[in-house]
């Protein structure tokens, strides 16, 4: 994690997140990188190219290397990504119930203390994100 964070700054980047598949005789790295103004295929390709010279070094086995974007319903992970998707409409699952159920979707307005706010149909909610197992952006298109 911590080359890749170095290489995406190095390459005018930011470092989203990494995610790591290991099956039998396949392993995959998927490197998403992120900045203002979206990324450009130019950004990605100079970023993997930075970090297959340094994982090349690093794994002695065959990988899969992808380096792409987090996408408009980008995952939301730390409290970082909260904060940048403000203002926008999420989706969340909790581990457990919260409130009799585990599937939200509003309007997040606010991160605090490692907490999110939402505005539900029903009013304002407040989860903290340790109890959240998955989160995306899902954009709004407003086609009139």
């Amino acid at each position: 994690m911590r080359i890749a964070e170095a290489v995406a700054k190095e390459q005018g980047v930011e470092f989203y997140w990494i995610k790591y598949q290991n099956s039998p005789g396949y392993q995959r790295l998927q490197v998403l990188i992120d900045k203002e103004g979206g990324v450009s295929l130019s950004d990605c390709e100079r970023v993997s190219r930075a970090l297959g010279v340094q994982f090349d070094g690093q794994i002695h086995h065959s990988y899969e290397l992808e380096v792409s974007s987090p996408g408009m319903e980008r995952q939301l992970f730390i409290a970082s990504h909260y904060r940048r998707a403000i203002g926008q409409t999420i989706q969340i699952k909790t581990f457990a119930p919260v409130s009799g159920q585990k599937v939200w979707s509003g309007l997040l307005t606010g991160v605090h203390d490692d907490q999110i706010d939402l505005q539900i149909a029903q009013g304002r909610l407040e989860i903290a994100i340790e109890q959240i197992a998955n989160a995306h952006v899902t954009p709004n298109f407003d086609l009139s």
